[in-house]
């Protein structure tokens, strides 16, 4: 017998080299739910940020994670200049992003058609095997989609000449990217409450004054500021949204200032800071007193960055744990080997696949509600924040478990799990809290169609199946009644009490009505394996239980194991 070594991991070891094709999931759903047409244009560019991302930018994103940005007051000769300095491994990824044409494929005016009908999905997927290495620099890329998408369905003729190309660069030393300053002291959440003002010089042209206190990307070259055109007692109704650009169109810098950068406990590699404005030359986009409604656009679609980007860190610590533990010898047998140890993945994986096939579903009814379809665009108003707030807090959960899994290892800075938890953990808060959310969630569900399609669809499902058919009719009918109930309420506080866990049983039996339809039309076991885990949630008692075999588990996790 010989003797056991004294390492950490078996020598045949290794990391995945390309996280798209390691993703049966994600491959999967793009083969069934983008065009031909589209899938032949994004094939090659998939792959090969998978391979980029799971190589060359893993190193630069803990490079630019370990050194921060930093702000520089002064020039040496006493003039202020508040330049943000970055290491330059974040220029380096925001040149692999820019390269990916992520922003290219939705905005360039050279764009091809390719992806015409599937330019969010298409987007959305790069992204999330981008966010999967770096997920601070990730909000910078989603203030960027966000801003050429205001300016091209509000910037004048001129503005989108001169600024779509740019925000649209698929080359990085070209690339402008955006950013969206809304955040107050006096208001937080609460943006009625923003005191910011913006005085109207001519036109379309204001000279705006205030301070506002979350400014992520805060060295964005085009932003979108919220400032107050009416009284204070107007609320959001006196709010106008201002396209801001670094630079004058006439030359020089538009006046500013950077106060400081916060020190924040993840997405470090990006600079967030407070600004004073002083004077700062705006143009207003929409009509005035309208600026929060057009500003809740640019925020739908930063809900779905976020959600995407919940995806990717919990995917990557699914990627991560798994492999660690197929190589990990632990009490004679490798890890995944012990029960309790699939036990868990089969709980993360399920959650996983559900919160994968719910955001994605959104994803979805963005580009059909684009086309037009009316149905989509209801569904779209309540799916987004119910997708927001479920990934994002699922994604916390995720990581904080599979660094668990790994155990000492996993807590160790010479891992990625450290910074991944770090990083997942603003996911809860950066577009609307979670009890924001909800109150989002239940306004979406009183004044559109969208939690009725909802239903419609759970139930269309539902009779799909004959094993999960009663259950989930079941479920349903006490929701409805819930909800029934909650628009018959005449006290606020119960109803907002009563809605949140309603609005989380809804969540799942739509994962599970999701499920069912991708298991008919993929006929794969792991859409199976996570219905299983699902429909355990709702027996409260306990039973027996076989837990799943190794080979189970990893049809679940879709191709986790490093083979690519």
């Amino acid at each position: 017998m010989s003797n056991p070594k004294n390492q950490v991991l078996t020598d045949d070891y290794k990391n995945s080299q390309n996280f798209y094709k390691s993703d049966l999931i994600l491959r999967n759903y793009v083969n069934r739910h983008l065009s031909e047409q589209a899938q032949k244009f994004l094939t090659d560019k998939l792959d090969r940020l998978g391979k980029i991302a799971a190589t060359e930018m893993d190193e630069l994103s803990q490079k630019a994670d370990k050194n921060s940005p930093v702000l520089k007051k002064r020039d040496k000769f006493g003039n202020e200049i508040d330049k943000v300095q970055f290491n330059p491994a974040y220029w380096k990824l925001m040149d692999i992003a820019a390269e990916s044409e992520m922003f290219f494929l939705k905005y360039h005016p050279e764009n091809s058609s390719d992806v015409e009908g599937d330019r969010h999905k298409t987007g959305f997927a790069l992204g999330q095997l981008y966010a999967m290495s770096e997920l601070g620099q990730y909000c910078p890329h989603c203030m960027t989609d966000g801003a050429a998408y205001l300016i091209e369905k509000f910037g004048s003729k001129d503005q989108k000449k001169r600024l779509l190309p740019r925000l649209g660069a698929k080359r990085g030393e070209e690339l402008f990217s955006g950013a969206m300053f809304l955040t107050e002291k006096s208001g937080g959440s609460d943006v009625g409450a923003n005191l910011c003002t913006a005085e109207q010089i001519e036109g379309k042209k204001y000279k705006l004054n205030g301070e506002k206190w979350f400014c992520s990307n805060v060295n964005a070259d085009v932003m979108m500021v919220l400032a107050r055109t009416g009284p204070i007692g107007e609320g959001t109704r006196g709010l106008s949204l201002f396209l801001v650009e670094k630079q004058l169109s006439e030359g020089g810098r538009n006046p500013m200032e950077i106060i400081r950068l916060k020190e924040k406990l993840g997405v470090r590699s990006m600079a967030t800071g407070e600004v004073n404005l002083h004077d700062t030359i705006g143009q207003r986009l929409g009509d005035e007193g309208e600026g929060f409604k057009v500003m809740v656009q640019m925020i739908n679609i930063s809900r779905n960055y976020n959600s995407v980007a919940a995806l990717a860190g919990n995917r990557r610590a699914i990627i991560e744990s798994w492999q660690y533990l197929n190589h990990r010898k632990t009490f004679g047998k490798v890890a995944v080997e012990h029960a309790l140890i699939r036990e868990k993945f089969f709980e993360l994986g399920s959650k996983y696949l559900a919160n994968f096939l719910l955001v994605w579903r959104g994803l979805r009814a963005m580009d059909a509600a684009e086309r037009g379809d009316d149905t989509e665009q209801q569904l779209l108003r309540i799916i987004t924040p119910m997708a927001k707030w479920w990934s994002a807090q699922q994604s916390v959960y995720g990581v904080r478990e599979c660094m668990e899994l790994m155990g000492g290892n996993g807590y160790i800075e010479d891992f990625v799990m450290p910074k991944l938890l770090r990083d997942v953990n603003v996911l809860p808060i950066w577009e609307g809290s979670g009890n924001i959310i909800v109150l989002d969630i239940l306004r979406a569900a009183q004044k559109t169609e969208g939690l009725s399609i909802m239903f419609a669809m759970i139930q269309e499902a539902a009779h799909q199946s004959e094993k999960y058919d009663q259950l989930i009719t079941g479920k349903l009918a006490e929701a409805k009644s819930i909800w029934k109930s909650i628009l018959k309420m005449d006290n606020r506080d119960k109803m907002e009490a009563t809605a949140k866990p309603l609005f989380k049983q809804i969540i799942i039996l739509l994962q599970m009505a999701l499920l069912i339809r991708e298991k008919n039309a993929a006929d794969s076991r792991r859409f199976d394996i996570a219905l299983r885990y699902f429909a355990k949630q709702f027996k409260s008692s306990l039973t027996k239980h076989q837990p799943l075999d190794r080979e189970q588990v990893e049809d679940l996790l879709a191709g986790c194991i490093s083979r690519h």
